[in-house]
């Protein structure tokens, strides 16, 4: 190599040692306000309320008031960021969420692990934000259904955690669903999981494991108390689906249209 050209090279490596910082500061302000707002959300635990908008009517104006005062008792769960939906810097968002065609304005309430756990479109009520946030147990549940997966929601007795049923793994263990289910597990005298378990009518002082089979959207296909199988399982599945769509393809991620005409 012509040394004069080996000379400018080495000068030149201090100035790009330099200029490394730089550049990877500038890939990492690639991320849009609303895309960091989540980003920093998921990273301290906490919900991020996405209040997407088109116009500054009084509508958006309302919403946005409501948002920000019902927010402000819950600062240590949550915080907020708002999308203008013509901001093209917001565009992978929009996209992310599918709010192109949504009747605006409209909150999104997104949980920690990145489930949405409420949509709330045109108008806000002070009492919608707590209402967004829920257990951990249901948001891991409402995340598995929205990513299309099945879910075995195993609420086990107070005290020493006894085996999971054999059908639980069993199912989760079998090749056509392992990859499409997911298995959560609480305690029935887990005070944070009381709403939750209440909704789906099982008691807190249930003394053997109730097992809970979810199907996408958020169908509850079966309830089983104690022991069961695979094949039961198997068997209410198959059941729920045909029911919901009798001239469709099912599979683990719920109904799906005919390819019939």
């Amino acid at each position: 190599m012509n040394r004069q050209l080996t000379v400018c090279i080495l000068a030149m490596l201090p100035l790009v040692a330099a200029l490394s910082p730089r550049v990877q500061a500038q890939q990492v302000q690639t991320l849009s306000p609303a895309q960091a707002a989540l980003e920093s959300a998921q990273q301290s635990q906490k919900y991020l309320f996405i209040m997407f908008w088109k116009n500054d009517d009084a509508a958006t104006k309302a919403m946005r008031q409501t948002l920000d005062s019902s927010l402000t008792a819950q600062s240590d769960k949550a915080s907020s960021v708002f999308v203008m939906m013509k901001d093209p810097t917001e565009k992978a968002i929009v996209d992310q969420y599918g709010v192109s065609r949504s009747p605006m304005p409209l909150v999104l309430a997104i949980a920690p692990n990145g489930a949405i756990t409420r949509g709330f479109p045109l108008k806000l009520a002070d009492e919608d934000v707590g209402s967004a946030i829920v257990s951990p147990a249901h948001a891991a549940c409402l995340k598995a259904n929205q990513t299309d997966k099945l879910v075995l929601l195993c609420v086990q007795p107070a005290g020493p955690a006894p085996e999971l049923p054999s059908g639980v793994t069993a199912f989760k263990a079998d090749s056509q669903y392992n990859k499409s289910t997911e298995i959560v597990i609480v305690h029935a005298d887990d005070p944070i999981e009381a709403d939750f378990l209440k909704g789906l009518a099982i008691s807190p002082k249930t003394t053997v494991t109730v097992t809970t089979l979810l199907a996408p959207p958020r169908q509850i296909v079966a309830t089983f108390e104690g022991t069961f199988t695979k094949e039961q399982a198997i068997e209410k599945l198959k059941a729920a689906q045909a029911g919901c769509c009798p001239d469709g393809k099912c599979g683990p991620g719920g109904c799906k249209p005919s390819s019939k005409k």
